[in-house]
């Protein structure tokens, strides 16, 4: 009984080498086609892509605008970020006096409350000096808010009468921050 390989003829085995290659080309043909076919399908979704990404990058420009404008940053140092504005032209107050209580006001909500008052008690400031100091702190950044005003005429003054627009203030002024519930 002689084997398979031995009846083989050349152009028997040219036919069966070039059946066997064409079944490996077709194989790689259909993976090709099916990859193609991938490759059109994501290159439909790449102009939506393409604006989102777009749309995003504007919008963390934007942010990122803003976070350099922002001069309160964080509350690490929110004590001298109020004293940067003391002695900016038109508000000239000086020193001040600082000090901080927190409180809860609702679950998960967390105010930080910063009073502020003229280190010397004798200080006499006018109107715009005031409006203008409480107008910075809010105008620069938008985590601070001033909440409460105190204003005293620094003389007192008869019921008609016009006084020197001298004042005595404290102010208070709250960030709000959300605290980290711990659920368990």
């Amino acid at each position: 009984m002689k084997s398979p390989l031995g009846r083989l003829s050349f152009p028997r085995l040219v036919i069966l080498v070039c059946s066997l290659g064409s079944i490996v080309l077709g194989v790689m043909v259909y993976l090709r086609t099916q990859r193609l076919s991938e490759v059109k399908a994501e290159l439909l979704r790449v102009p939506t892509a393409v604006k989102e990404i777009q749309s995003n990058a504007y919008r963390l420009s934007d942010l990122q605008s803003r976070a350099s404008a922002e001069k309160f940053k964080g509350q690490t140092e929110p004590e001298s970020y109020i004293r940067s504005f003391t002695a900016v032209t038109n508000v000239d107050i000086g020193q001040v006096n600082i000090s901080r209580t927190t409180k809860t006001p609702a679950r998960g909500i967390e105010d930080t409350i910063y009073k502020i008052e003229p280190k010397l008690k004798t200080q006499r400031f006018s109107l715009g000096q005031i409006g203008n100091f409480l107008y910075k702190l809010e105008a620069e950044s938008r985590r601070v808010k001033v909440t409460r005003i105190k204003l005293v005429p620094a003389e007192k003054v008869a019921p008609g009468e016009v006084g020197k627009n001298q004042w005595v203030f404290d102010a208070d002024l709250t960030t709000r921050s959300k605290t980290d519930t711990g659920k368990s």
